[in-house]
């Protein structure tokens, strides 16, 4: 191991005790989150500039510093099925009153699948507004073996897309083996779980309508198993400012900075469409009669975990107990908006992004964007947002889902992995408003939102009680 090695750990971990200080100092959650963000950035581009992107301390340090950073990518990935299933099932069974389900569910997914197609149209506005040309950032960037192997990986996943069919998509979210569909192993595996809680919730409802003394202990199970993997989720929440520092420091680390210059105009226009699109959830908010103002500012810190995360799943019970105890949605709706923005109509992931790559693939092939190719390419989105996994990743499939669809080459998702991370982050973020937006919407529409709660000044910090903090 060689002396700048050790000197690059040591200073990673000095790092770390950084962040513990700021704990032991009382800073805020969110602001160690962008602290660690920051320094990732700074710190990765650093190590980069110095030794270059293919040095073998660089990567032997990515390596080492990947224990940190993809060992908090899987815990988030081991709970999100788990969490996924009992929140759903949760939400449904608890649901109080004959016809409070269909007040609710339909509601909600209505507001997801509109935003959702907004997003398609602010995304593609967006390549045109920042005048983007696809074959300019293709012919700048180049190929590599690591773009050439990701197009590879690409082109086999749309090939199974494309030998399967749209219908059989659409088939492979019922799922066959319900303990298969909880390892995660499918694309389709978040949607699957969301569609079994569905209908294991509403069995449980009506067993409770006929015999409720019959399925008490089943209920009280469920809500008990909720509870605990909250208590997993909270847990793992603790380690986010860690785990954000040495994903940071590694992207930054081993990304070429000048193929990332290269890439700033759509790394802008991506950011400028999701600032717009956030814009455009406070106008919705406000036509409802609701302060946009108050929405923004209780829901702050919720976008900022999501941004640091990237996991819109891992957000779950943040945006449930924001909405409950800050935005006075009722449990019932803020449990089932929560959970459905997971895996339907994200604006972020299954919205802006695929939009943006399907009109620069179109480019590519010399494929003219007229106003069937935009009206078949917002319909397609809204359709294919269903199933798309809240976590890091997740817009990927979903970009190669869509251009699929619409017979169009997968090139430019490769090219345009390698600052994913860079955009996911914000993408994750207007993701969590998209589903806290269909919450407050929905209860304001079904009667049931406490408006004096919504317009209270008081703002204590979510998450008191279970302490998320390093």
């Amino acid at each position: 191991m060689s002396l700048t090695l050790i000197g690059l750990f040591i200073a990673f971990l000095g790092f770390y005790f950084l962040l513990s200080q700021l704990k032991k100092h009382k800073k805020s959650f969110n602001y160690r989150v962008l602290t660690a963000l920051i320094g990732g950035l700074v710190f990765g581009s650093l190590i980069q500039l110095t030794l270059g992107n293919h040095s073998v301390v660089a990567g032997e340090f990515s390596e080492l510093i990947s224990i940190f950073g993809s060992g908090y990518i899987k815990l988030l990935q081991m709970i999100v099925i788990p969490l996924v299933f009992v929140a759903m099932t949760a939400s449904i069974m608890n649901v109080e009153g004959n016809g409070s389900l269909s007040k609710i569910a339909p509601k909600i997914i209505g507001v997801l699948i509109v935003t959702v197609a907004i997003s398609a149209i602010v995304g593609i506005a967006s390549i045109y507004v920042f005048n983007i040309d696809a074959n300019s950032l293709v012919s700048v960037v180049g190929s590599n073996s690591a773009i050439e192997a990701r197009n590879n990986n690409l082109v086999s996943t749309q090939e199974l897309m494309t030998n399967n069919g749209l219908s059989e998509l659409f088939l492979s979210i019922i799922p066959s083996n319900i303990f298969e569909m909880l390892t995660g192993a499918e694309k389709t595996s978040t949607l699957s779980t969301v569609l079994f809680g569905m209908f294991l919730g509403f069995s449980v409802l009506q067993v409770k309508k006929r015999k409720p003394e019959k399925v008490q202990g089943f209920i009280d199970f469920i809500n008990a198993a909720k509870e605990v993997v909250l208590s997993m989720v909270r847990e793992i929440l603790k380690l986010t400012p860690y785990g954000v520092f040495a994903l940071m420091t590694t992207f930054m680390m081993t990304n070429d900075l000048f193929a990332l210059a290269e890439m700033g105009r759509f790394l802008l226009a991506s950011y400028s469409a999701i600032i717009v699109m956030f814009g455009i959830h406070l106008v919705l908010v406000s036509l409802f009669g609701l302060s946009p103002k108050t929405f923004a500012k209780k829901t702050w810190p919720v976008l900022v975990f999501g941004f640091g995360s990237r996991s819109s799943m891992a957000a779950i019970p943040l945006n449930v107990e924001t909405q409950t105890q800050r935005l006075g949605v009722d449990e019932e709706t803020a449990n089932m908006s929560a959970t459905f923005g997971t895996s339907i109509g994200q604006n972020g992931c299954a919205g802006i992004y695929p939009a943006m790559l399907a009109i620069m693939a179109a480019q590519v092939m010399g494929i003219p964007v007229d106003f069937n190719f935009i009206l078949q390419l917002v319909a397609v989105i809204a359709i294919a947002s269903f199933g798309i996994a809240g976590v890091g990743g997740g817009a990927t499939f979903a970009a190669v889902a869509v251009l699929t669809i619409m017979g169009l080459d997968i090139t430019i998702v490769a090219i345009l992995v390698s600052i994913e991370a860079l955009i996911d982050m914000a993408r994750t973020a207007l993701n969590i408003s998209g589903s806290m937006l269909s919450g407050v919407i929905t209860a304001k529409r079904n009667g049931s939102l406490n408006t004096t709660q919504y317009n209270a000044q008081s703002t204590t910090p979510i998450q008191k009680e279970s302490e998320v903090s390093a």
